[in-house]
């Protein structure tokens, strides 16, 4: 019986001793500091890495990180209708880093990040407003007066020029800058710390401050867009007229150089043809010369052939030169009955066919 109070004794103890372990010990990493607090008020800090000891159930540990943290540079945290000294309206997106350089005073006099990110915010915002306010737009966007390199700018003027006639001339900036950006951001970061000294330690620092962004309020913006469309439209409309312009000139030219082919060819082929022509009669005028009567004989016998068909009737005398002809090519020949009187040969060529009897 002893012997299992003795266990339950012990088990309790040791759990009592891990309970009190995990509420007693506690560890800080290298990227973190940690405040214990006593009742909700910070009585040590822990600035470097390790294994610490605290009272379990009254004091607590927070922690905070020890990197630098980023504020801005986002569009939620834009700084809208900003006034120049020069009378413009602009708007920026500013940025800041800051750190955590007093993790107790932190507590005491911040309390939280979200406290602390809001601070910046104030502080990063007025700084910026009371400086910039002061200087004019060209001295906040430039830092140098080097000299401008244009490319769309360049292109529209050409355009431009050639639509209107008139002589090219780079776009140059009249105002020269007097400060430039990077002095007055030094100057915003001056402003920054006495406000800063002003207000007391309040356990951290504003490291660093920069714009990521400068530009028009939407109102200037949306109309110089609509400016820059009209413009880009007066030029696509000049590229339209001038491509218009210079497809009707192709064309013409190519009409022409159609016209000029089809001329030089109808020319070259009168001239073969009437080189075939004359070709073909030196040929026949050769071939009378070389065969004589035979050939005289073979263009008679064609030209007889192809005017005479099966139904063709003559009426031929004997002193016809086609009678002899055709008595001559006759295989044997035949007695020729005696001639009729002239007043015989009359009657039988007034006779029709039919009254013979017998068709010639």
């Amino acid at each position: 019986m002893w012997l299992k109070r003795f266990t339950l004794l012990l088990g309790i103890l040791l759990v009592a001793i891990g309970v009190t372990a995990l509420t007693t010990v506690y560890t800080v990493d290298e990227r973190e500091y940690a405040v214990v607090l006593m009742f909700g008020r910070p009585v040590a800090e822990r600035l470097e890495a390790g294994l610490y000891f605290k009272l379990p159930l009254v004091q607590t540990v927070k922690k905070f990180p020890r990197t630098r943290q980023l504020w801005g540079a986002q569009l939620r945290y834009v700084l809208p209708d900003l006034p120049t000294a020069d009378g413009k309206k602009i708007e920026v997106i500013p940025w800041a880093i800051w750190r955590i350089t007093s993790p107790e005073k932190f507590v005491q006099r911040v309390g939280s990040m979200q406290r602390a990110e809001a601070l910046v915010a104030d502080f990063v915002r007025g700084a910026i407003r009371d400086v910039l306010t002061q200087h004019k737009l060209i001295d906040i966007v430039r830092s140098t007066d080097r000299e401008l390199t244009y490319r769309f700018g360049e292109e529209a003027a050409r355009a431009m020029a050639k639509m209107q006639g008139i002589q090219l001339q780079r776009p140059t900036v009249e105002e020269r800058v007097s400060l430039g950006r990077d002095k007055i951001t030094k100057q915003i970061i001056e402003e920054l710390q006495r406000q800063l000294a002003g207000e007391g330690d309040r356990g951290f620092e504003i490291v660093d401050v920069g714009i990521m962004k400068i530009d028009f309020v939407p109102d200037v913006r949306v109309a110089a867009f609509r400016r820059l469309a009209a413009f880009m439209e007066s030029i696509a409309a000049f590229y339209r007229e001038d491509g218009e312009r210079i497809k009707q000139e192709i064309l013409n030219r190519t009409k022409a150089e159609v016209a000029r082919i089809e001329a030089e060819g109808k020319r070259d082929a009168a001239r073969i043809r009437g080189e075939a022509e004359a070709e073909a009669i030196r040929l026949y005028a050769k071939a009378i010369r070389q065969a004589g009567d035979f050939y005289t004989l073979l263009r008679t016998l064609e030209a007889y052939e192809n005017s005479f068909s099966q139904q063709t009737q003559l009426l031929l005398t004997t002193d016809s030169e086609f009678f002899r002809i055709l008595n001559r090519l006759s295989p044997a020949p035949q007695a020729l009955p005696p001639s009729p009187p002239v007043a015989e040969k009359a009657e039988q060529v007034a006779r029709p066919p039919e009254a013979d009897g017998a068709g010639r």
